[in-house]
């Protein structure tokens, strides 16, 4: 992306910062959130994506750039038409000024200011419910939202959504045979949720340390409330 791509759209979500040309994030208490932008392949076009990031780690490793390497949660945005919103690079400022309102109409809560805990639950639950998640409500991948869900519960001492999530975990009947697909032991995943519940406290400390990190300690940020 060129510079005025990147000006224009920090003007208009102040509180994001530059992590890459392309990736504008804050933090919102153990998670990161932003705006990534997706150049099309061999015209002078991108797409504008907002994602979502854990700082708890995945199956992936625990570090960083292993927690950056894959959002939890990238949500598209809409033109008038209903089709994937694509920008041209060489843009006129009303055009981009009208794009612009179109993406913060669309986002799932404003990425200005602190955000509310059910706002990010409902967010979340909203996503498990799109395509392709939504086609099947066992699978390790519904389970792996629930888990971020308890992790974000654990973080924010919500002990009420820490019961009622790991209740879900507990009675709904996964499908295993996707676990196996995904290379996941469904008793050695139960055995690690129970483990984090019991280690709360460490889990809050590591994500703290996590966000000690210089790339992240210059993000702006908000927390949960």
């Amino acid at each position: 992306m060129n510079e005025k791509t990147v000006e224009d759209w920090l003007i208009v979500f102040p509180e994001l910062e530059k992590y890459t040309q392309n990736k504008y994030y804050k933090i919102i208490s153990c998670l990161v959130l932003g705006v990534e932008l997706i150049k099309l392949p061999r015209i002078n076009e991108y797409r504008p994506y907002f994602v979502l990031y854990s700082l708890f780690g995945n199956r992936i490793g625990s570090d960083l750039k292993s927690c950056l390497s894959n959002p939890m949660l990238i949500k598209e945005f809409f033109n008038k038409k209903r089709m994937q919103l694509s920008i041209n690079q060489k843009y006129n400022e009303g055009d981009l000024k009208e794009i612009l309102q179109t993406v913060k109409r669309q986002l799932p809560f404003s990425m200005e200011g602190d955000v509310k805990f059910k706002d990010v639950m409902n967010t979340i639950d909203k996503y498990s419910k799109d395509a392709p998640l939504n086609a099947s409500f066992n699978s390790f991948l519904q389970a792996s939202l629930l888990e971020r869900k308890l992790e974000i519960s654990l973080f924010e001492k919500k002990q009420k959504s820490i019961d009622e999530i790991l209740s879900n975990i507990k009675k709904t009947k996964w499908d295993l045979e996707h676990f196996k697909l995904c290379n996941i032991d469904y008793e050695e995943w139960i055995n690690s949720i129970e483990t984090k519940i019991k280690n709360q406290d460490l889990l809050i400390q590591n994500v703290k340390k996590m966000k000690d990190n210089n790339k992240l300690s210059k993000l702006h940020e908000s927390y949960i409330f």
